[in-house]
């Protein structure tokens, strides 16, 4: 009796751990907006170890404060991404060797959007 209970947990266990894996693709779960900025000088060439910082509203872009996120640094390919945003229009300030990119572009387009990485390029002058 007692081996009959025993297969009959195992056997609920085992129909339980299936149930699991059938079903577990079926949740989806949707992933923060993400931003890269890729960094350019005049010439489109990239810039390696340029800073940037992320920013919610122009009068913080424009005073620099308050920025959403820590300061981040480029990539060996002039790439930075922001991860874990909100459905918003951001600001971004880049700079490097005294140039930075407020004669330029200075803020996504659209909102940025869940499930999405939002690709921008940032040109220093």
């Amino acid at each position: 009796m007692k081996r009959m209970i025993r297969q009959k947990k195992i056997l609920s266990g085992l129909f339980a751990l299936i149930l699991v894996i059938a079903f577990s693709g079926c949740n989806k779960f949707d992933t923060l907006p993400q931003l890269e900025i890729q960094v350019v000088d005049e010439s489109g060439a990239t810039i390696s170890g340029a800073y940037a910082a992320l920013f919610d509203s122009h009068e913080e872009w424009n005073k620099r404060i308050n920025p959403v996120q820590a300061w981040r640094m480029t990539d060996p390919y002039g790439k930075v991404v922001f991860t874990d945003l909100k459905e918003i229009t951001y600001y971004f300030y880049v700079r490097f060797d005294g140039k930075d990119n407020s004669a330029g572009e200075i803020f996504v387009s659209e909102p940025l959007k869940l499930n999405q990485k939002t690709i921008v390029i940032a040109h220093l002058r």
